[in-house]
């Protein structure tokens, strides 16, 4: 039988499964353990013109979690497509809810939001990858009811990184899209339906936030990176340099890749599929913060509004970070977090060409006799 497994390894922390799965596919790397156990690291290191200088290391791995088996196992597909929802597990009765804790508070609607919002905890669980054979994801969900939006947000327990490396590996995917069965041979139609937007953030306030979002009524090589805040209310105006709008991220957000976001003292970079997109050096956030996803929809202006009784599903196979942390005080965490209520159109700010080392347990003096790169990881 599969178990969860937490490890604990000289300066590394990760969950993963206890033996990889393999695939009769090309991509079968996708799967393999990210980084092998037998490897200690006293630091980690990411690549790039600045690369950062980390103590911390987590991988959650949501791609060997055991799901329960209904009497209609594996006969999914028309006219039956809601049959793999039979087969999924709660995020809170699951070992990851010690680290990630999917929220459960709501926002009416204003002027401007003109459908109210629930975020809701069965909307955050596990089920069955719609590719790969044994294999599961943690999916997010938003659905458009008749009264309201039914959303998803997974916050991190730890609040106090300072400073990180992380990647998602996800996707987002229309109803049709997460109800394949691997070897389905039909054509994968993911065509994800308008008016709902993904988020990878970290989060103190809604002045100390860096993320990226996608937008599903954008073309989907369009992703949205910013610091916050990008915008002036006072003034009704884009804080230039804040954010920056890709139009030709190399794969779209409706396939598998994996999205990378580096917070350094001085500047955010983001990448996909390890392809540089952009940096913006103005609105770095400056204090400890929290890691968080999310999918939602509020008939706004900057997520538009979904259809009645339609979906969208955002997809994980894995979060990984690299990390320093502060114990610095400061006002609290706000929570809830606040989605954001209009677009940015803001260009790329001027970066300061210097390299960084972030985090108050971090420095150019410290010791680190083995060293791991987070780019090559699955080299060690």
């Amino acid at each position: 039988m599969k178990k969860f497994i937490l490890s604990l390894l000289p300066g590394l922390s990760f969950i993963a499964p206890t033996n990889a799965v393999a695939l009769p596919s090309p991509e079968t790397a996708n799967i393999a353990p990210r980084i092998p156990s037998h490897h200690p690291c006293d630091c980690y290191l990411t690549s790039g013109s600045d690369p950062g200088y980390f103590t911390n290391y987590k991988l959650w791995d949501f791609r060997n979690v055991p799901l329960p088996h209904s009497p209609n196992h594996g006969a999914y597909g028309p006219p039956d497509e809601s049959l793999w929802e039979t087969e999924t597990i709660p995020l809170s009765e699951s070992p990851f809810n010690t680290e990630w804790q999917a929220q459960s508070w709501r926002r009416e609607k204003t002027k401007d939001n003109i459908t109210p919002m629930v975020n809701s905890a069965q909307n955050t669980f596990f089920a069955r990858h719609p590719q790969w054979t044994g294999t599961s994801q943690l999916v997010l969900r938003t659905t458009r009811l008749p009264g309201y939006s039914s959303t998803a947000e997974i916050e991190s327990q730890q609040g106090n990184f300072y400073h990180c490396s992380i990647r998602v590996r996800m996707r987002l995917m229309s109803r049709d899209a997460i109800a394949r069965a691997p070897g389905d041979m039909r054509p994968d139609n993911n065509t994800v339906p308008r008016g709902a937007c993904a988020g990878i953030f970290t989060y103190r306030s809604a002045t100390c936030e860096s993320d990226l979002e996608f937008l599903t009524s954008d073309p989907p090589n369009t992703i949205h990176y910013a610091n916050q805040p990008d915008y002036d209310a006072v003034n009704d105006i884009i804080i230039p340099g804040a954010s920056k709008v890709v139009t030709t991220v190399p794969a779209p957000w409706s396939s598998w890749v994996t999205h990378r976001m580096d917070w350094s003292p001085n500047v955010t970079r983001w990448y996909a599929d390890s392809q540089l997109q952009a940096n913006v050096s103005i609105s770095v956030p400056d204090r400890p913060s929290l890691l968080a996803l999310n999918l939602w929809s509020d008939g706004g202006l900057w997520t538009g509004d979904l259809a009645i009784n339609e979906s969208v599903y955002m997809g994980i196979e894995w979060i990984e970070i690299a990390y320093n942390t502060s114990t610095a005080g400061g006002p609290p965490i706000e929570l809830p977090p606040r989605h954001r209520h209009r677009p940015s159109k803001g260009g790329e700010g001027v970066l300061k060409h210097k390299r960084q080392f972030g985090g108050d347990e971090a420095g150019r003096d410290a010791r680190c006799n083995r060293p791991c790169y987070l780019d090559k990881m699955q080299q060690y």
